[in-house]
């Protein structure tokens, strides 16, 4: 077979894969929220804000562990929250400076809002009650929107609250429609629920 012959009767898949290696070629759009949301716009530096919810003078250990399956049963009777086991959550734990006594915790996380981003952070005492909660930052496309349905920095107004009292908060601002604020007070309360789950039993 010659070569003209072997083309004519081999034309067609060779176009397909000329084309399908065309498309491949072709460059990936980045995300669409990329370039658009500006840049993240820092309200409290995330050390300064963990710092000042956990006790003056505390013995500080940085842990990473999962709920485990018996803390997510615990959580959903005693709290109310559903939190998934077996999810690695990594914290900070104040205890004494002396001895093993547990006085508290503390976390930072971000969660994805609208085509942006919003980190939180938020510390318990042993009680499970809020010592601090903060709004870190946010990209800068949402920074009026985010203080003026929630706040930014600390949340003095939050300082105290029990995790019941979060989904309570979380659960009136959806009714009056104020989204931004239920989004971010679910996300502390989740937040504070996890601290407080693998913080409970721990040596008082």
């Amino acid at each position: 077979m010659n070569r003209t012959t072997w083309l004519r009767r081999n034309r067609r898949p060779l176009i397909v894969a000329a084309l399908i290696a065309a498309v491949m070629l072709l460059p990936v759009p980045a995300p669409a929220h990329k370039g658009h949301v500006g840049p993240m716009v820092d309200f409290v530096a995330v050390n300064d804000a963990l710092k000042a919810m956990l006790p003056d003078g505390a013995r500080v250990t940085r842990r990473k562990e999962a709920v485990k399956t018996e803390g997510a049963a615990w959580a959903k009777s005693a709290l109310g929250v559903s939190l998934g086991a077996d999810d690695i959550q990594t914290y900070l734990l104040a205890r004494a400076p002396e001895g093993d006594k547990v006085l508290g915790a503390a976390m930072d996380a971000g969660f994805d809002y609208e085509h942006g981003d919003i980190k939180l952070a938020v510390g318990v005492d042993l009680a499970g009650k809020v010592t601090k909660a903060a709004v870190l930052g946010v990209n800068e496309k949402y920074v009026d929107e985010v203080k003026a349905g929630i706040g930014s920095g600390f949340l003095a107004d939050l300082d105290g609250l029990t995790v019941q009292d979060l989904s309570a908060r979380a659960d009136a601002a959806y009714k009056a429609q104020k989204n931004t604020a239920g989004d971010v007070l679910t996300h502390l309360r989740d937040m504070a629920a996890a601290l407080a789950t693998l913080t409970h039993g721990l040596s008082a």
